[in-house]
């Protein structure tokens, strides 16, 4: 996906890699370029040496979960500003609201569609 003339660099956190090919298919398929990371630990590592656009977190992962890594980006100088969206399999209205109180853009139910990930894309980058 791009805006303007940049191609856009997300990075995805998640721990179940089927999942995470899966969801990397679906940015690609955007135009997006993915980095991937397999908890919130890798993608602090990720981000203190790559430039990215926009981050895909799952909540429930090993080492750092998801709420974690929210507030963690949050509070760091050079990506708190970078939008986050989650992504779970957990529906439940306190999961949403708490993510959104640590420092979420959005919220993905999965499974989601290309179509679906792509408006969500698009505002959360019209709010950058």
């Amino acid at each position: 996906m791009t805006i303007g003339e940049l191609k856009l660099t997300a990075l995805l956190v998640e721990d179940f890699k089927t999942m995470r090919l899966a969801i990397t298919k679906i940015l690609e398929s955007l135009g997006m370029t993915v980095l991937e990371a397999a908890n919130g630990v890798e993608a602090l590592e990720i981000l203190g040496r790559e430039s990215v656009d926009i981050v895909f977190t799952d909540l429930v992962m090993p080492e750092m979960d998801g709420f974690e890594l929210c507030e963690e980006i949050r509070r760091r100088p050079g990506v708190r500003d970078v939008p986050l969206i989650v992504t779970s399999t957990h529906r439940d209205a306190t999961y949403v609201i708490q993510a959104l109180r640590v420092g979420a853009d959005d919220y993905l139910t999965k499974p989601f569609t290309a179509t679906l990930v792509e408006k969500v894309v698009e505002r959360a980058m019209s709010n950058v």
